[in-house]
């Protein structure tokens, strides 16, 4: 019963976002446990706590970018734009326009690309993380960080992984900055 249940559900979100979810319905069928772990794991993602929602995004995104520039980038820009985040903030993200960024996003984009590149300027940027928004902020973005690199990285262990891709925004197509993270 539960099973079927989570069908629907895979089948609902895969029709409300035009997503392929194969991966997870090859998850469920080798095993219920596995997919009711993974969903709580998921959860991670969800977490924003005194972070402003376009950082949160920013920060989502760039890890998303580093892990995969396919469907779950576009499903996060979709779910980005869904949530009221501007074409041009996703855009100016999406190809590392800093100069086009707000200074909360820019901070954000700065701080997860030194934390996911185990650069030293990490620590002055989480300083100032935690100066700017707080600690609970500076626990969303580690969240952020973490919870974008749990779909790619199943995908793939899966077979599921796709390679780069053109991610649209806001009615255009572009070709993301994955490098350059």
């Amino acid at each position: 019963m539960l099973s079927w249940l989570i069908r629907r559900r895979i089948d609902a979100f895969e029709k409300e976002y035009s997503y392929d979810m194969s991966y997870m319905r090859d998850l469920l069928d080798a095993s219920l446990r596995a997919t009711m772990v993974f969903h709580r794991a998921s959860g991670l993602g969800q977490h924003c706590e005194d972070l402003p929602r376009d950082a949160w995004y920013a920060a989502k995104l760039v890890s998303m970018l580093r892990e995969d520039c396919g469907p779950c980038t576009q499903l996060l820009v979709d779910m980005a734009a869904r949530d009221g985040r501007s074409p041009e903030m996703i855009r100016a993200v999406l190809q590392n326009d800093r100069q086009s960024m707000s200074d909360e996003v820019r901070l954000s984009v700065e701080f997860a690309t030194a934390v996911l590149n185990r650069d030293l300027a990490a620590d002055r940027l989480r300083q100032q993380v935690v100066e700017r928004f707080g600690r609970r902020a500076l626990v969303s973005l580690a969240f952020a960080l973490l919870s974008s690199k749990l779909y790619p990285t199943l995908k793939y262990a899966l077979g599921y992984g796709h390679a780069c891709s053109v991610v649209h925004v806001g009615g255009s197509s572009l070709i993301t900055a994955r490098e350059a993270f």
